[in-house]
């Protein structure tokens, strides 16, 4: 597979809430690179594709959640060490029991629940999650 503009990157943060707390959502990948990682859901920005509904595209894919591309508000900009760029979007906080059940997709074994900061397959994910959790975003 070859991308015509592979360095910006569409990362998104959907927090929701359930009798525990509020969380992120986060994704286990089985794909390269970082393949058994945990990550938030995203991935390249397509060709003349808008950001915003490059997040939300992302977020389907990897987990099955459905999102409206007008309410993705940027939280953050972030350039990786190789070059890539990452555009950090959240949106609304939802309700856990909204969302469809965590299963397998192309690219990772499911979702699951961040609930507190911790390290994540890449070093920039683990900051947007740092900076969410500290209430920055």
């Amino acid at each position: 597979m070859a991308y015509r503009n592979p360095l910006p990157v569409a990362v998104a943060l959907q927090p929701v809430y359930d009798t525990k707390g509020t969380a992120l959502v986060v994704i286990t990948r089985t794909v390269a690179p970082a393949r058994g990682g945990i990550a938030l859901p995203g991935g390249y920005i397509d060709d003349r594709e808008d950001w915003r509904q490059a997040v939300v595209r992302e977020l389907k894919e990897e987990t099955g959640i459905d999102a409206a591309g007008r309410d993705v508000r940027l939280v953050d900009a972030m350039s990786s060490p190789d070059g890539h760029l990452l555009l950090f979007g959240l949106l609304p906080e939802r309700p856990a029991e909204g969302l469809p059940p965590s299963a397998a997709t192309d690219e990772t074994e499911g979702w699951h629940l961040l609930r507190r900061p911790e390290e994540l397959a890449f070093p920039l994910h683990t900051v947007a999650v740092r900076a969410w959790f500290e209430g920055r975003y």
